[in-house]
């Protein structure tokens, strides 16, 4: 018998409901900001995420969605607004609260 800590049973019971958003009357999903593959930590840092690094964070969050919302006009705070939603969603930040994209 194994007391190996099950990590693929904690990733199933720990998974969250999605954070959902609209922007122009359009629904767009994404998981939970904790749900990302690590992988996305190579390439941003999420302790002071910069304005690309909140991007890349979104872009991996869509995932194919990423394009239909790309293509709508928003203005670059309430990128940093979404930004924050986001994590506040998730419970515990990804990166620093005060993060925006217009810094």
């Amino acid at each position: 018998m194994s007391n190996a800590f099950d990590l693929d049973v904690w990733v199933k019971e720990a998974r969250k409901e999605p954070f959902r958003f609209t922007l122009c009357g359009l629904v767009f999903e994404m998981p939970a900001a904790g749900e990302l593959d690590k992988s996305v930590l190579s390439t941003v840092n999420v302790d002071n995420p910069s304005a690309r690094d909140i991007e890349i964070l979104l872009r991996a969050g869509l995932g194919e969605q990423w394009s239909h919302f790309d293509s709508i006009p928003a203005p670059l705070a309430a990128l940093g607004e979404l930004f924050r939603q986001w994590q506040k969603h998730e419970g515990a930040p990804l990166g620093e609260s005060s993060a925006s994209v217009d810094s």
